[in-house]
């Protein structure tokens, strides 16, 4: 029986002013009178985690949730699911399950690297609890969509040959000897063949390979576009689940899809020195390539990282140079890492020598002692060991992380700006080349957007700092980094926030009265009338 639209508001409005009053169970059990009329509400299942985790419910919580999820992939907001399976990732780090569905729904999104390495944990986790078949399941699925990533292949075969299933063994082993000659790995190849004679000591196509010099000539294409023609995302998504696995309810037009394998990688054994020695010898495609195949393993390597950021600045990509290269040159200084903090500062001012950003960085690196940090320059040193700044992590192909913005509680200065937030504002300053690639910042934003909507006020910070480096959604995206600064009740940064971008030339266009309307709100709410007045008299509509 469903329940009428006034009393749905009503027992709506009672929940969240109990919630409001630290009653959340009370409030739970009143959200729950409303799914006795909603069934298959999502927002309802997701406000109910939200309030169990406040009373330590997370048993409950991942319950919600996971019916959050679920409905949400129903109706088609696959970035709410995201984001609500995120919620349980946090609170299961172990289950690799939620890795699988994530990997799933960026297939579905068309994010290759990202479903790759979201295969990747998920396998790692199952072998970890000693499901070699689940692993094995993962690793087909990225072979699906990167057919060219030799290093999944090989494990797979060596995972099918502990399995006893030595036909499939076999023809990994093969694929990668094949691939492994068409890219001069001699030696690898052979390893390969030699792996295929012990299972079958009469496999004619390894023997003759092994005995026989490599004849490109003979041999077939490469089979990189055609093992993907004609798969969909149904091939991946719903032709590989995993045992107990969780099946995504995804209609027929989204499963019918074609499937867009991830960009091919080829060349020597993914290695950190080998990445160095490509980026030195201006290979840039595949030194980014390799880096990002590294990044895969590991995300949280900050040697990897500062090889993309390199990859970035000599491709002329100064605004991500900047974001990548100065926070590990910031982490590295406050762990006593001089040296190379030196080495990845000097090579971003070869390309940009007026940035007063790196320049007062080195100046604190040749000078300051190593554990001062560029947040806190006004208070005492801290010595190594003791406390170590937050940074970023990079994750591969959109790569997120956890904890850009903190809580209200961590105290951002009134009025002051997190460094992440700051560094906007100097790409007007720097005068660089606007970033290119609009449609990834306007996942940026979409994700966003989905995150505040679902209380992430942390994740969507960070995908709206991601956003306004795009070349139209600078006003939009800082606007929404203010929206959720208010919700966190930190007006006055918030108020700080926008009259930056007030004064910012690139708040132009139909975005410039909205910030206006915005801070004038904030004004009043503060007490600042006169300020106010003057710039709702200044908006001509909104």
């Amino acid at each position: 029986m469903s329940v009428a639209p006034d009393k749905k508001d009503a027992t709506a409005e009672r929940a969240r002013q109990l919630a409001d009053a630290g009653q959340y169970a009370q409030a739970i059990k009143v959200w729950r009178q409303l799914l006795d009329g909603s069934p298959n509400d999502a927002n309802v299942y997701n406000t109910i985690g939200d309030l169990a985790l406040k009373i330590k419910n997370n048993p409950g919580a991942i319950d919600a949730y996971y019916k959050a999820a679920r409905l949400f992939v129903q109706e088609g907001f696959h970035l709410k699911a995201i984001a609500v399976y995120k919620k349980i990732r946090k609170l299961e780090p172990d289950r690799a399950e939620v890795y699988t569905l994530l990997g799933d729904l960026n297939v579905v999104r068309g994010l290759m690297h990202n479903a790759v390495a979201d295969y990747l944990s998920s396998a790692k986790l199952f072998l970890k609890a000693g499901k070699t078949m689940n692993a094995l399941t993962l690793l087909r699925k990225i072979a699906k969509i990167d057919p060219q990533n030799t290093d999944v292949r090989m494990r797979m075969a060596e995972l099918c040959l502990k399995e006893k299933l030595k036909d499939v063994a076999i023809t990994e082993f093969l694929y990668v000897g094949k691939a492994y000659q068409r890219q001069g790995r001699a030696a690898e190849a052979r390893t390969a063949f030699e792996k295929i004679l012990k299972i079958a000591p009469d496999h004619a196509e390894a023997r003759r390979r092994l005995d026989s010099p490599y004849q490109p000539e003979l041999d077939e294409p490469e089979p990189s576009a055609t093992e993907a023609a004609g798969m969909t995302v149904a091939d991946v998504v719903q032709g590989e689940m995993v045992e107990g696995g969780i099946e995504l309810s995804l209609p027929e037009s989204t499963l019918s899809t074609p499937l867009q394998p991830a960009p091919e990688a080829e060349g020597a054994p993914a290695t950190l020195p080998e990445a160095r020695s490509l980026l030195a010898r201006g290979n840039l495609a595949k030194a980014e390539r390799m880096v990002r195949a590294l990044l895969l393993e590991d995300a949280d390597q900050l040697e990897y990282q500062a090889i993309l950021g390199l990859v970035y600045l000599k491709k002329g990509q100064i605004a991500a140079a900047y974001d990548t290269l100065y926070r590990i040159a910031q982490a590295w200084h406050a762990q006593g890492r001089r040296d190379e903090a030196s080495e990845l500062i000097d090579a971003y001012l070869m390309a940009e020598p007026d940035d007063s950003d790196f320049l007062q960085l080195k100046v604190r690196v040749t000078q300051e002692p190593a554990a001062a940090t560029a947040e806190t320059p006004d208070l005492p040193v801290i010595p190594a060991g003791v406390e170590k700044p937050a940074f970023l992590e990079v994750e591969p192909a959109a790569a997120l992380a956890e904890t850009v913005v903190p809580p209200a509680t961590a105290g951002i200065p009134a009025g002051g700006l997190e460094p992440d937030v700051e560094a906007l504002f100097q790409e007007s300053r720097k005068g660089g080349k606007a970033p290119v690639g609009g449609d990834k910042y306007e996942t940026h934003y979409d994700l966003g957007v989905a995150y505040k909507e679902m209380g992430l006020l942390t994740e969507a910070i960070e995908e709206f700092q991601l956003a306004a480096r795009g070349p139209t959604r600078f006003v939009d995206a800082c606007t929404m980094i203010a929206a959720c600064y208010k919700a966190q009740r930190l007006n006055t940064t918030a108020v700080g926030l926008l009259e930056r971008v007030l004064a910012d030339p690139r708040c132009t266009g139909p975005g410039g009265p909205y910030v206006k309307y915005d801070l004038a709100v904030l004004y009043e709410e503060g007490g600042l009338t006169d300020k106010a007045a003057h710039l709702f008299a200044d908006i001509p509509s909104v």
